[in-house]
């Protein structure tokens, strides 16, 4: 609390996360609620409906495990008393929905112009040309998902996991920018 210093009224100043603390946690749900069902409304489909039950799912289930002890979720239950049930809440909505914008079909594909490119050059190829491009982005992505895995297992073992993870986003960058070379060079 601080006060005016020629007339001595005391005022209150809020930082930001202590004003966001202040709003009630109705709102916020509503506020989300309404989101989802404009959004549902919006684009109606199965999944829209599917991400929206689940949500109230969860949010229910979080409720529930705030309100009751269960000795399973004693941990859950310490982190919903340290951070409030709001932060809980938000977590949750913020996972389903980036779920939902990440289950978006990629129709992107490393190579796809030079594969198209080299099927037009030589139509006799027949099916070789696909393969061949499907066995090096099979490859690619084993590769990373190895790597991946195995920089995970080193952060875990409190190793340096830095020095593992440099050589794949090397490749990573490599094959992408050959991906954009080849584009540049057959002009798709």
């Amino acid at each position: 609390m601080r006060t005016i210093p020629s007339l001595g009224i005391p005022i209150v100043v809020y930082s930001l996360g202590e004003r966001i603390n202040r709003i009630p946690l109705v709102y916020l749900m509503f506020g989300s609620l309404a989101c989802l069902l404009v959004d549902l409304r919006i684009s109606t489909s199965l999944t829209s409906f599917m991400i929206f039950s689940i949500l109230l799912l969860l949010t229910g289930a979080t409720l529930l495990i705030a309100a009751f002890p269960f000795p399973g979720f004693a941990q859950l239950q310490r982190a919903i008393l340290k951070h409030g049930i709001g932060t809980i809440l938000f977590l949750v909505t913020l996972v389903v929905l980036l779920l939902d914008f990440l289950a978006a079909p990629a129709n992107a594909q490393f190579f796809q112009g030079a594969e198209s490119w080299m099927t037009g050059v030589f139509p006799d190829a027949g099916d070789i040309i696909p393969l061949v491009f499907n066995v090096l982005r099979g490859l690619f992505i084993l590769y990373l998902g190895i790597a991946l895995v195995k920089v995970i297992n080193a952060a875990r073992e409190d190793e340096d996991w830095k020095q593992l993870a440099r050589t794949p986003l090397i490749i990573l960058i490599a094959v992408t920018m050959g991906d954009i070379l080849a584009g540049v060079i057959i002009g798709s």
